[in-house]
């Protein structure tokens, strides 16, 4: 046992000089190869302190990684070597770049010809005028002419996803203007679909495409950022903006998607639950922004929060993918299942992307520009889904609105009809009534009951004709077939008028409890006397015997208010919303007398006037109107 102990010392040195070798032997640099990929060639080691400088580091053994794989999520400094060493006809400038574009710090050492380092403090968070070549990569120029040593360093709070390439100058630069022209078509694309749906948002009032562009802008923002073109677009002084633009993105882009889900599958219905869920994930997301706009309030905490938002988000997702199929089984419509498949690709890409920062994947032209390929062709594809929404939602509309001018026809057609019965209703009313009241002249000796018999006779044949004359009216105000003429009217005198149009009987019942006494008020006083005298009928007809109605008006600089109120048994919160609603009567209306119109007529009649008719109740105490007339200037010559 001891003796194969013995032998571990041994392995180990073995094993760093065979380390140390390989990361001895330099890259060939020739003038017929414009670049070289360092995979394979670069060396690693991790330093735990995050302390050590580039003297200690070039002491340690280097390991030599096999390929471009990400090292994971650490808080380890990396340190990346590689030699290289230029042929006779190499030309003498060369270019390192090293990605990916979202490390934070980024430190390059290169070896120059008397032995010193050239240092380059590079880094998506270190100002982007310190970068010797101005461009989204981290990319320092290399004066080879002997073997060269490069070490450079990456500490970062992301993925450790690190690949680096060797050009040419001229290969260089046209690799970077090509990279440049495909990017920026794909984020072209991008701008145009988020201006697009959020001019069709604001134009046709739809949430559902208002928060797609939401999402898409949002989705601009953080790929913007991840892909190291936010540093070149921005001012070089703003780096708050720099780095606080992607978060904003990934914030933005959880609560668009989750707004736009819930308006488009109208989830506050039938699913109420996950509609609670997606307004509470919204919230949460907001609550998050003050940690994205200031980072100096960011603490170890806050990272069990985001992994939390994180995973909320991803349940949030598999849930709107599932509703999505449960949408398109029940109604077999094609636009649910080309939402589907539209969020399923870059629910691929997120995929990718993590196996990739986790090391799962190899980091490759597949790997890496899978997500904007899948991106695009969402956009693709939704942009198919919402187009059929959008002719689904103009079908809807010319059928609702055909549907609504064949009911208003219908409507109106009733309402000649019952205009016409109620004039026709008129000559009959008078007929029976002047029959009665001659009868009543002709035989006074009648028997009391028969006496009685005609004064209810013309009792009723009077309050029909007042009912077809309200009737007429109002509907003559709506159709502006008759305008309320107003006129200086004294208050006091217009209620006075109103409760002496009461029957004896009930007249004494109702008590004016406050009044200006000499001010006037300009009004059309037939119309809004009839008002008031249908309101005094309704509180009168519910209030006990041996109860008063209350009858008031206020004057101030906001127009005319006239109260009524009973102490009747009220109206409950239902009831009290379908108040005014033709022929409605309420459960404590039972065994009285009334059509259920004269608040409606009363409505209609303050209306015309530009004014407001409201009712207060509390079951049990009563029910108390208000109506409220704005000052308006009287026409000229009045």
């Amino acid at each position: 046992m001891r003796r194969g102990l013995a032998w571990l010392p041994l392995l180990w040195l073995l094993w760093v000089m065979g380390a140390s070798s390989a990361a001895a032997e330099p890259l060939q640099l020739s003038a017929a190869t414009p670049s070289y990929s360092l995979e394979g060639r670069l060396d690693h080691f991790a330093d735990p302190t995050n302390a050590m400088t580039v003297d200690e580091v070039r002491q340690q053994a280097f390991a030599r990684l096999p390929d471009f794989r990400s090292l994971g999520y650490g808080t380890d400094a990396h340190w990346f070597h590689v030699a290289v060493q230029p042929e006779a006809d190499a030309p003498p400038r060369w270019i390192l770049a090293i990605g990916a574009p979202d490390l934070e710090e980024v430190d390059v050492w290169v070896a120059r010809a008397d032995g010193g380092l050239q240092h380059h403090a590079l880094g998506y968070h270190r100002p982007f005028t310190e970068r010797p070549l101005r461009t989204r990569d981290f990319a320092v120029p290399l004066a080879a002419s002997d073997t060269t040593d490069i070490y450079f360093r990456v500490r970062t709070n992301n993925a450790i996803n690190v690949h680096a390439d060797i050009w040419q100058a001229a290969a260089f630069s046209g690799e970077e203007t090509q990279a440049n022209f495909y990017r920026g078509l794909y984020f072209g694309i991008l701008l145009v679909a988020v201006v697009l749906y959020a001019m069709l948002g604001a134009r046709l009032r739809d949430a559902t495409m208002a928060a797609y562009a939401g999402y898409l802008a949002s989705q601009t923002l953080l790929h913007l950022g991840s892909s190291g073109y936010l540093p070149v677009l921005l001012p070089p002084d703003t780096p708050w903006f720099t780095d606080a633009l992607p978060r904003i993105g990934w914030l933005g882009s959880a609560m668009s998607i989750v707004l736009m889900w819930d308006r488009l599958l109208q989830l506050k219905g039938p699913h109420p639950r996950i509609h609670r869920l997606y307004q509470a994930t919204v919230w949460f997301n907001l609550a998050l922004l003050p940690f994205a706009l200031m980072p100096f309030l960011v603490g170890r905490w806050l990272l069990h929060v985001v992994q939390g938002a994180n995973a909320l988000n991803c349940l949030n997702f598999v849930i709107g993918l599932a509703l999505l199929l449960v949408f398109w089984r029940r109604s077999r419509r094609a636009e649910f299942m080309l939402y589907f498949v539209a969020f399923v690709l870059p629910a691929f890409g997120i995929v990718i992307n993590t196996a990739v920062n986790f090391g799962a994947l190899q980091q490759n032209a597949f790997s890496s520009n899978f997500y904007p390929l899948a991106m695009l062709t969402h956009v693709l594809v939704m942009s198919l889904g919402l187009a059929k929404r959008l002719r689904q939602l103009q079908h809807d509309k010319m059928a609702a609105e055909q549907a609504a001018t064949v009911t208003a026809e219908r409507a109106e057609e009733q309402r000649r009809f019952v205009a016409m019965l109620s004039h026709e209703f008129g000559n009959p009313l008078a007929a029976i009534d002047r029959a009665a009241q001659v009868m009543q002249i002709k035989l006074p000796q009648l028997p009391p009951p028969d006496a009685q018999r005609l004064v209810q006779i013309r009792a009723n044949a009077a309050r029909l004709a007042g009912f077809v004359d309200n009737f007429l009216m109002t509907e003559a105000l709506a159709h502006g077939a008759l305008a309320a003429s107003r006129e200086p009217c004294n208050i006091r005198a217009l209620l006075e008028t109103a409760m002496q149009s009461k029957e004896e009987g009930a007249a004494h019942r109702i008590r004016l409890v406050e009044c200006p006494t000499d001010a006037s008020f300009p009004l059309d006083p037939t119309f809004i006397g009839v008002a008031i005298g249908n309101l005094l009928t309704n509180a009168l007809r519910y209030t006990p015997a041996e109860s008063v109605v209350e009858l008031g008006a206020a004057l101030d600089d906001q127009g005319l208010r006239v109260h009524i109120s009973d102490h009747g048994p009220g109206l409950n919160g239902q009831e009290l919303e379908r108040l005014g609603t033709p022929y409605f009567r309420a459960t404590s209306s039972l065994g009285k007398k009334g059509s259920g119109l004269g608040y409606h007529f009363a409505r209609r009649i303050v209306e015309a006037h530009g004014g407001m008719l409201s009712a207060r109740s509390r079951a049990g105490a009563g029910l108390e109107v208000e109506i409220r007339l704005p000052w308006q200037a009287l026409p000229a010559g009045r």
